[in-house]
């Protein structure tokens, strides 16, 4: 998995983890919806000022963060068996 993909895909799990809407988040990072939705989607990457805001907003350390897209860049799709 591409880094931006790993990161919109943790970031989208942190959001939804705590039942906020795009727009929740946006608020609370005082950004655009549609830069969230970017962002999530892989097609955006958010310089490393904006990681911390986002950090910020969820509450969660920019560490815990980049752990977990790492973590997501790393795992191995599961074949067509499942295996």
């Amino acid at each position: 998995m591409e880094p931006d993909q790993a990161f919109g895909q943790a970031l989208r799990h942190l959001r939804t983890r705590r039942k906020w809407t795009q727009v929740e988040l946006a608020l609370r990072a005082d950004v655009d919806r549609n830069y969230i939705s970017l962002i999530e989607l892989g097609r955006n990457s958010p310089s490393v000022r904006m990681v911390f805001r986002l950090c910020e907003a969820l509450d969660v350390s920019p560490a815990d963060l980049m752990r977990d897209v790492e973590r997501r860049m790393n795992a191995r799709p599961l074949g067509p068996s499942g295996n």
